[in-house]
């Protein structure tokens, strides 16, 4: 009977959140009340909906350096011309933690090796997702900042970003602001 009530304690503290009031943790619970401000416009470029930024400078999507923080500022549209976000104040409705992977192709010139699994994720993304409004700008969908945990000093860390970590990807491009309250 004991066994059973430890493995149920066991199973059920899995269930409860990393969340911590610490802004220096990677679990950062975020309250209600959170603003995101643009300090400068930021333009999408065309046949794009989103842009990067890491180290407070604007990214090509090939350019990122996947081992540092970066953020996702993404639009509910793609369009033929390039489109500019304009500096304002954007509520932050809700924040999400997710972790993603993506397997890259085998290369044809590189066999198997006995023993040898391959199969793993390459890229393993920690990602913290902000949900953006703007009344201004509805076509604003929100910012996702991340970095890949399979990149070269990142594994023994296999960690969310922490809010001082978002704001250096972010530079003072944007600034992410806490509530009143927190002040």
């Amino acid at each position: 009977m004991k066994t059973i009530v430890i493995g149920l304690v066991l199973v059920l503290g899995g269930c409860v959140g990393l969340e911590s009031p610490n802004p220096a943790s990677p679990y950062y619970a975020y309250s209600t009340g959170w603003v995101a401000q643009l300090n400068r416009p930021l333009t999408i470029p065309a046949d794009s909906a989103t842009v990067r930024l890491q180290h407070g400078r604007i990214v090509a999507r090939n350019g990122v350096q996947e081992q540092d923080p970066f953020c996702v500022v993404e639009l509910n549209t793609v369009s033929d011309a390039p489109q500019t976000l304009r500096p304002g104040r954007f509520a932050v409705q809700r924040v999400t933690r997710s972790v993603s992977t993506i397997a890259a192709a085998a290369s044809p010139y590189v066999k198997a090796g006995l023993g040898v699994d391959n199969s793993g994720p390459s890229f393993l993304y920690f990602k913290t997702e902000f949900r953006l409004r703007d009344a201004a700008q509805p076509n604003l969908r929100g910012m996702t900042c991340m970095w890949d945990q399979m990149a070269p000093g990142n594994r023994p860390l296999m960690r969310h970003l922490t809010l001082d970590e978002i704001r250096g990807a972010l530079g003072d491009r944007m600034t992410l602001v806490p509530p009143k309250e927190m002040l």
